[in-house]
């Protein structure tokens, strides 16, 4: 047995390297089949993957053209809205400034037109107290002073009461009265005013005394003692109810209280003289003067003489 397997076994033997080397061809085939289908296969994934990436790098391009065209039109609107802004403020800030321009000159205007109101008003008290100031020497001027008699000269009537002090040799009631009236009209205000007094202090009972009392009044309008101005009127009333004096003096006494600032006293005056003397030619000039006080709008500016 060993005889004859022996020769078999050489057989094999002397056969198997070309068995193996077949064996090894074949496998060595399937490999390089195996791998060129992997590479197969990796072309076609890469032409994939390239493919995709062809895509995915036509889709940025076109979001980046899709930004870039929505960043062009909001730089584009934000220039329209910008412009048509500035335009617009443009437009307003001209018509406003101009508004503003005419509101200054509105108030300008109406600063001016206030002063001059005022102005106004304090040249119509000014010439209100001086027609008064006229008319009270017109009175005066026009109705002659009845002489005393010739045998009682240096005394007052049998009537009235005796002066209250001695009179002055060569002093006379007419005397003194032409003197004083002289010094007044020239504008000579001090020496009148004692003037006036002396003749009150000599002749408190003379015809002429509610005017000597009146004219004093005056004298200290012109020299702004009103408050004393006042007081002077005062007493024209309260000595002399029945001259004709006292209702110019009542007025008058008004006007003091009211250009010395007095506006109680003042309304309490205008009101006392309308009241009566309602007809008098000053009353509606006293009453105009009492809507400006209880108005609040009345002028309080001192009257000059020139």
């Amino acid at each position: 047995m060993k005889n004859i397997f022996r020769p078999a076994l050489a057989f094999l033997l002397a056969l198997s390297p070309g068995l193996l080397f077949s064996q090894k061809r074949d496998d060595f085939l399937s490999i390089q089949r195996d791998v060129a289908q992997l590479q197969d296969q990796l072309k076609q994934l890469q032409a994939g993957q390239d493919q995709k990436m062809g895509a995915l790098e036509g889709l940025l391009k076109q979001a980046l053209e899709e930004s870039n065209r929505v960043s062009s039109a909001a730089s584009a609107l934000e220039r329209t809205f910008t412009d048509r802004l500035r335009d617009q403020q443009s437009k307003v800030e001209a018509p406003m400034a101009v508004l503003g321009t005419k509101v200054d000159q509105s108030s300008d205007e109406l600063r001016t037109v206030r002063e001059n109101l005022g102005e106004l008003s304090r040249r119509l008290v000014n010439l209100d107290n001086k027609l008064a100031d006229i008319s009270s020497a017109v009175r005066t001027l026009g109705t002659p002073t009845a002489p005393p008699p010739a045998a009682a000269i240096d005394s007052p009537p049998a009537a009235a009461a005796a002066p209250r002090v001695p009179v002055p040799a060569g002093v006379t009631a007419d005397g003194l009265w032409q003197k004083a009236m002289r010094d007044y009209t020239a504008a000579k205000d001090k020496v009148a005013l004692s003037e006036f007094a002396d003749f009150l202090k000599y002749f408190p009972q003379s015809g002429n005394a509610a005017d000597a009392q009146y004219y004093m009044g005056l004298i200290y309008d012109h020299g702004e003692q009103f408050d004393d101005a006042a007081q002077v009127f005062a007493a024209v009333v309260e000595r002399y109810p029945d001259s004709p004096r006292a209702a110019d003096a009542m007025y008058m006494k008004g006007v003091e209280y009211q250009k010395a600032g007095s506006d109680k006293n003042a309304i309490a005056a205008y009101r006392a003289f309308v009241k009566e003397y309602p007809t008098h030619p000053n009353a509606s000039k006293a009453q105009a003067r009492l809507r400006a006080l209880t108005s609040g709008s009345t002028a309080r500016t001192p009257k000059k003489r020139k």
